[in-house]
């Protein structure tokens, strides 16, 4: 990923993050906001709610953890 620093080793609720693909223990991160359609056909796509995603510094297979709270 270009314009990123090195990937790092990141903890999730206490947990070492490993990728499910390719075992490596390295991500880059980044937010994503989870649009929905009624969200976005009136404008609003910046309420939407928001994950963090680690994408795996070697085979780029991405995680997501939703950052909302109030998410059951």
């Amino acid at each position: 990923m270009p314009d990123q620093p090195e990937p790092a080793e990141f903890e999730v609720k206490g947990h070492r993050l490993t990728c499910p693909v390719c075992g490596q223990d390295r991500f880059w991160t980044r937010k994503t906001l989870m649009n929905t359609s009624a969200m976005t056909f009136f404008g609003f796509d910046w309420a939407d709610k928001k994950a963090d995603n680690y994408v795996c510094g070697n085979c780029g297979h991405v995680l997501w953890f939703l950052t909302d709270k109030s998410v059951p």
